[in-house]
This record gives C-alpha cells, structure tokens and sequence, in this order.
C-alpha cells in the first residue's frame, strides 16, 4: 500500500525540537536519577499498565467500526483496528499530524474497503470529533472539581480558559459539519466562486472542486444525522480516558507513588492540551506538562515526575507506534470480504 506521506526538512526541524525539549526535561531532572527510577519500576505493576494503556487505543478502534457499519462501509473489525493502528503510526510520526492526519487516515480507509474518498473523510473526521470529547468533557469536569473547591488558580486557570475555548470551537466546527442548513458548503462554493472569477478558464475546475464539496457535504449530514448514535458512541469513547487513568495508577505504584484518584484523574486529561504542539505526536511538550502536572499534585522530585511521563507514554503512545507500523505492513490495497479474516 503507498501511502502519501513526506516528511521533508521542516518535518526534521520539528523532530529536532522534540529532541531538545526531551534533552532539556533530562537535564533538569538529574539524568541519573531519570535512569536510576526508570531502574526501581516494578515490571508487574508496569506490565499492567501496559495491557491497560494499550486498550485505550483498541476503544478509539471500536468507534471507527461503529462509524463504518453506520455509514455501510463493509470491513471486519480486525481490518477496521489494523486501519486505526496504521492512522495512529502515520499521525504520530507526521509533524502536525495531530492537526491535519485526518486526509492520510481517510485516505487509508478509501483504500482498503473500496469506499468513495468523500465518505471516508467524513467517517474518519466523525469518529474522531467523538475520540477527542471525553478529554474535554473530563477536563471540564475536573476544573469544575477544583473551581467548587477552591483549589483553581495559576497554570490551571489558564488551561480551564484553553479548553473551553478548544470546546467551543470543536462544538461550532461539528455542528457546522453535521448541520443539514447547508451553511459550511455554501460558504466554501462561494470561495471557490470568486477565487474562479480572477482566472480564465478556471470554470471547469472550480465545477468540478463544488461538485467535491457537495458530496462531502452529504457524507458530513449523514454521519451525524442520528443525535442518538453519536451520544451513544460519545460514551463508548469515554472508556477509553478511563482505561487510561487505570493505566497511570499502576505506572504510579510501579515506581512507588501512592496514587490517588483526583489527581490521576486531572494528570491524564489536562496533559492532552500539550498533544496540540506541532511536534510529532506531541511528543516532548507532553512529557514536559505531564512531569509539570505530577509535581503540581504530588510532593516528588522532577526525576521522579519525568519517569512516570515516559513510563506512561510507553504504555499508551509509544506500543502504539511500533503495532501500527506493523498493521501499516499488512494492510492490502484490495478490500478483504467480510468475514474472510
């Protein structure tokens, strides 16, 4: 399967900042003590949260397949969680993919089931809105906690404003999505309308790129004409948080933190606003405000609040990677017949 994909220089400019950040987390922390209690983790303790962590990603997994089957899109549910595997892969190692992997994943999607391009998107975009929501409704929730008790003030009083700017904003872009008014659609042809008026012999091409719209418009309708659906997956995606708070708890005991479930709570959803950074995955400016969030609501040393960042992107980021490139392998540009798996 080819994929359209390059990384080019900027894209190592920004592994090159993600090299730093790490660089510079370590360096503050004391490297020796870094390795001294990646050292002192207990590996059972670490192991289940491995098995935890991982199936967070198996949850994102099950809402594509139910967005597939709403919108016909005939494929297994292997098929359906070695796609999402590859997507993840692809994202993750794409400077800001976290913004944009969407086409490459959608293209994915079109690819192996046989499905029109305008569909897949739509698909994909869908079930990813409902990915994203319970970070947000569980950060809300969170902040609310704090506010009602007093506690909410500093850093966290910035990242109660970012997240319910992310909230309003994501809501609007969903609701314009998925409205039926038409409004978005229109707004894009009369784009492509005027941009058309100050070339010659544009009027074939801006057709054809209206027509694109239009089809994409209804795929959009379609995918989230069914409130009940969506509420009903929404809260099959919340799993997926929860399997990662789990995870977390047993990355704390492994390396002799006493968890405690407000903060694991709060650590694993206001740490997502840092996957938002152009670097790939996020990588480094998570570990950095997620080794700044333990030490905000736990009395250790930054060597110790670094460790359990890496140990918990290592059971929810980076297993990940390496089973999504190997899904990537065996991915066929045919679709398999359903059940033939």
């Amino acid at each position: 399967m080819r994929l359209p994909i390059s990384i080019g220089w900027k894209g190592a400019a920004w592994f090159g900042v993600t090299g730093v950040l790490f660089a510079g987390l370590l360096y503050l922390a004391d490297l020796g003590e870094f390795l001294s209690s990646i050292g002192r983790a207990d590996p059972t303790f670490f192991a289940i949260a491995i098995a935890v962590g991982f199936s967070s990603l198996l949850v994102w997994a099950l809402v594509w397949h139910r967005y597939f089957r709403r919108m016909a899109i005939e494929t297994t549910l292997s098929r359906t969680v070695r796609m999402f595997l590859t997507g993840h892969f692809l994202n993750s190692i794409t400077p800001l993919g976290q913004f944009g992997g969407e086409p490459i994943m959608a293209y994915i999607v079109s690819d192996n089931t046989d499905t029109d391009y305008e569909t897949s998107l739509a698909c994909v975009i869908s079930a990813d809105i409902l990915n994203a929501t319970p970070f947000f409704t569980f950060t809300l929730g969170g902040l609310l906690y704090l506010a009602v008790f007093g506690s909410l003030e500093g850093l966290l009083v910035d990242i109660a404003i970012l997240s319910v700017l992310i909230v309003l904003v994501g809501g609007l872009v969903a609701y314009l999505l998925w409205s039926d008014n038409s409004a978005l659609g229109t707004a894009v042809n009369r784009l492509l309308t005027a941009v058309g008026g100050r070339f010659d012999r544009a009027e074939s091409l801006v057709r054809s790129l209206q027509e694109r719209v239009d089809r994409i418009e209804e795929a959009f309708q379609e995918a989230g004409s069914d409130p009940g659906f969506l509420l009903t997956t929404a809260g099959v995606s919340h799993l997926a948080i929860v399997a990662q708070i789990v995870s977390l708890y047993f990355v704390f005991l492994s390396i002799g933190i006493e968890p405690d479930f407000v903060p694991l709570y709060l650590i694993v959803n206001l740490s997502v606003i840092a996957t938002l950074s152009p670097t790939p995955g996020g990588s480094g400016t998570y570990e950095v405000a997620f080794s700044a969030l333990v030490t905000l609501f736990f009395p250790v040393e930054l060597a110790t609040a670094v460790t359990a960042a890496v140990l918990f992107r290592l059971t929810t980021y980076w297993p990940g990677l390496l089973v999504g490139y190997v899904s990537m392998l065996t991915l066929r540009s045919s679709p398999t017949p359903d059940g033939a798996e």
